[in-house]
């Protein structure tokens, strides 16, 4: 009886293992999305448990959708995931700070797989670039990639900032996710050069940016931003950060690109002097 169950359980994923990209995607989506909506019914004494869990189950249904779960490569198993992870993570605690019914639950579900589905296609052309490097749709991956990035960085640093900590953990947080973050926008970046970006130094790159970020969380922490203005302006010194280093990593920061996004950060500065409420 027992070599039968394990010959049934060998069939089994040798099923899955055969399946095509797509119908991982599929199911990989669907168990994620299971684990999201089971995650917003859990009592509020037991979310973090449960966000533990689902950010286990989401890891495990990319390394297995995308077919690295057995790879040796851990740069790439790391790549494929961080994305993911980051957005699983602000996502479910920015839902959790929301007041929900059983209609609201089903349709933050489905955002929440949608987007899941997306992050597949883009991570999967990222995978075939390492390889290939002249995929035709990497540049639109990447564009993707950096929205989403933008949008998962909206929602760890709004509930961050909820949780109305002393300004030394807002540095310290906000600066590790920021510098994850980066790291993951310089993996991307660097897929398009010859070396992967070998000699351009990952760590300083992410390093300078994640405690640029830590300190601008450490200043909202003092100035009367607001959690929602405050995410906001993180978001877009993100934006800035990342076009910045895309240009230096890739030998194109030239003068018109500093100014272009030295202008965005006087905007976004003088944005914020504006319209805070001083008084």
């Amino acid at each position: 009886m027992l070599w039968k169950n394990m010959m049934m359980w060998l069939m089994f994923f040798r099923d899955l293992h055969s399946m095509s990209k797509r119908w991982k995607y599929f199911i990989s989506t669907l168990l994620s999305m299971a684990g999201f909506y089971l995650y917003l019914w859990l009592p509020v004494e037991s979310r973090y448990f449960g966000l533990a869990l689902e950010i286990g189950l989401v890891v495990f249904c990319f390394w297995f959708g995308l077919g690295v779960i057995f790879e040796n490569n851990i740069d790439q198993k790391l790549m494929v995931i961080i994305l993911p992870l980051i957005f699983a993570l602000g996502y479910s605690l920015f839902c959790a700070l929301l007041p929900t019914n059983q209609f609201y639950m089903v349709l933050l579900s489905v955002f929440f797989g949608l987007v899941i589905y997306l992050l597949f296609l883009v991570e999967n052309v990222f995978l075939v670039a390492i390889g290939f490097k002249t995929v035709p749709l990497y540049r639109a991956a990447y564009t993707s990639s950096l929205i989403f990035t933008l949008f998962s960085a909206f929602f760890v640093f709004n509930s961050i900032l909820s949780f109305r900590w002393a300004f030394w953990i807002n540095f310290l947080v906000v600066g590790v996710v920021s510098i994850v973050l980066f790291l993951y926008q310089f993996l991307a970046i660097a897929i398009e050069l010859p070396d992967d970006g070998v000699d351009k130094g990952k760590w300083v790159y992410a390093t300078i940016a994640g405690f640029v970020m830590g300190e601008l969380a450490l200043a909202f922490s003092f100035w009367p931003v607001g959690v929602f203005r405050g995410s906001i302006y993180l978001v877009c010194a993100i934006y800035v950060l990342s076009g910045l280093f895309q240009a230096d990593i890739k030998d194109r920061l030239f003068k018109s690109v500093l100014t272009n996004y030295g202008l965005i950060g006087i905007a976004i500065t003088v944005a914020i002097i504006l319209t805070n409420p001083w008084g």
